[in-house]
């Protein structure tokens, strides 16, 4: 996990990375980066609190990923293990509220095979349905990558599609700042 401040909202922003999960009842941000993997975005507005997974897969429904595995790489788990942390800082079921982000099919060569996104997005709905916590939001699908900002005092999520060419377009704009900083005059 790592935590930059961002300028632009004046906060830290806990950024999570595929296979985990953060829950916080600070007045900061939680982010991530999104292909085929799926974020639930939970938040209760009573106690402020609010959490975010990044799983990649849906997993099985075994007693092992559900008992054992304490990982957000497995929708199970994810979804499981953030419901749990919500309640231990203080959430109730009752209060929460559910944003579903991801599924997108960003591999051009696996899109007429791959279910991968499908079936995660399909895991977050039934599992959040199974637990009575409505969805509010929900940007799934597509053939484009996500970058989403949940600011945890509010639940409100920011989110910005990424195409292939914004993403190219970006890792040329680092690599001319890094070339141009490292030519410094002798």
């Amino acid at each position: 996990m790592h935590i930059p401040h961002s300028s632009r909202f004046g906060k830290k922003i806990q950024i999570i990375q595929p296979g985990e999960l953060h829950v916080s009842q600070d007045d900061d941000m939680i982010g991530t980066m999104l292909g085929s993997c799926v974020s639930v975005c939970l938040h209760d507005p009573v106690k402020k609190i609010s959490g975010m997974n990044h799983f990649m897969l849906p997993g099985r429904i075994v007693q092992a990923d559900i008992l054992s595995d304490r990982s957000a790489r497995y929708g199970v788990t994810a979804i499981n293990e953030l419901l749990l942390r919500m309640e231990k800082c203080g959430a109730e079921r009752k209060h929460m509220t559910a944003k579903v982000f991801g599924g997108g099919n960003v591999i051009p060569a696996m899109r007429d095979t791959n279910t991968i996104p499908f079936d995660n997005v399909r895991l977050a709905r039934l599992m959040l349905e199974i637990e009575d916590i409505p969805i509010d939001e929900m940007v799934v699908g597509g053939t484009y990558a996500r970058k989403i900002i949940m600011e945890v005092v509010t639940g409100t999520v920011f989110m910005k599609s990424i195409t292939k060419s914004d993403v190219l377009e970006q890792i040329k704009e680092k690599e001319y700042r890094y070339v141009k900083g490292s030519l410094v005059a002798v």
